[in-house]
């Protein structure tokens, strides 16, 4: 058996297997191809230039290839009768989430398959729309298109999603690992003015706001990760990004770095603390450029190694808060 790289690293790899495979066995994009076919509601196709359907692409799919209209178009009383759909049409379509976000607007909750979702006549037309134009251009200028190529795009889209998932989990994971690390440590020291129940440390359900010795708060937020204030001021913050993809290093600065300048444009001393999964040599000279950053530490050291945590630690609670 090869030997494993480290424990953070080799959670996340499991977690991406274990996610991967729950996502392939939902079989999303089977079902939603299932709910086209068993639309009962009469469709109209008269109005095809409405929909932003071209005829030239029209009479290739209909007459030439024979294909059911609605399993390559997308029309609205579809999306209306099952709002499930709309997975399948924006994957024909090969637009992610966030970009079919940017033109009609929020969408998950109809891919999701709640039943709860509802959608407008005046969104689904938009999304028809919007869907019909990708389709067309794609047919149009893709030789030999056929529905089982439409059907594996939806699948690479259901790739993409995924992809963007995980990034979100990895994200929460280190963010939870550190916040954790943060309050047991404080916890041994008897640096909190009032305790967390033990109940809610051992659940991983951290409380939002801590009262430290000293006058000092801490607060979990989105954005900045951690934050800590003394009189209402902010005094430091810390910003942690635990993907371990060196691809997407720069990316994930490039949001803290914009918490950072908010915090230290609301609070000029400020200091600016970054725990990431990966530093780059790019990473590392763009951060010596920026001179934004106070500190910078691993996500995988600190977590694993003593020597690393502990300097964390001290950086944090001794030089910047002058909690200990």
């Amino acid at each position: 058996m090869a030997k494993a790289g480290n424990e953070y690293t080799d959670d996340l790899r499991k977690l991406k297997s274990q996610l991967l495979a729950s996502t392939l066995k939902e079989k999303r994009d089977v079902a939603a191809f299932n709910a086209v076919k068993k639309t009962k509601a009469q469709i109209d196709w008269d109005s095809r230039s409405d929909l932003m359907i071209d005829e030239d692409v029209w009479k290739h799919i209909v007459k030439r290839l024979g294909y059911d209209p609605k399993e390559v178009f997308c029309h609205p009383k579809v999306l209306i009768e099952h709002p499930a759909t709309a997975l399948y049409y924006r994957g024909l379509a090969g637009l992610s989430i966030k970009a079919a976000r940017d033109y009609v607007g929020a969408i998950e909750n109809l891919e999701s398959g709640s039943a709860k979702a509802r959608l407008s006549e005046s969104k689904a037309l938009a999304m028809a729309r919007t869907y019909n134009t990708f389709v067309c251009s794609i047919i149009k200028n893709t030789t030999d298109w056929t529905l089982e190529d439409g059907k594996r795009m939806v699948i690479a889209m259901l790739g993409i999603t995924f992809d963007g998932v995980m990034r979100n989990k990895v994200g929460e994971i280190a963010e939870e690992r550190i916040r954790t690390l943060l309050v047991e440590w404080l916890e041994s020291k008897k640096l909190i003015a009032w305790s967390t129940p033990p109940s809610m440390i051992h659940n991983k359900s951290l409380q939002k706001e801590y009262q430290l010795r000293g006058g000092v708060y801490m607060q979990f937020a989105s954005e900045p990760d951690v934050s800590f204030l003394r009189d209402g001021e902010l005094i430091a913050v810390v910003e942690i990004k635990g993907g371990i993809d060196p691809a997407g290093a720069l990316e994930r600065y490039g949001a803290a770095l914009k918490s950072f300048e908010d915090s230290v444009k609301k609070s000029p001393k400020c200091k600016t603390f970054y725990v990431g999964g990966v530093f780059t040599e790019e990473l590392k000279r763009r951060m010596d450029a920026d001179r934004l950053v106070e500190k910078s530490f691993s996500v995988i050291e600190v977590l694993q190694q003593p020597a690393a945590r502990e300097e964390f630690l001290k950086e944090l609670f001794h030089h910047a808060l002058r909690v200990v």
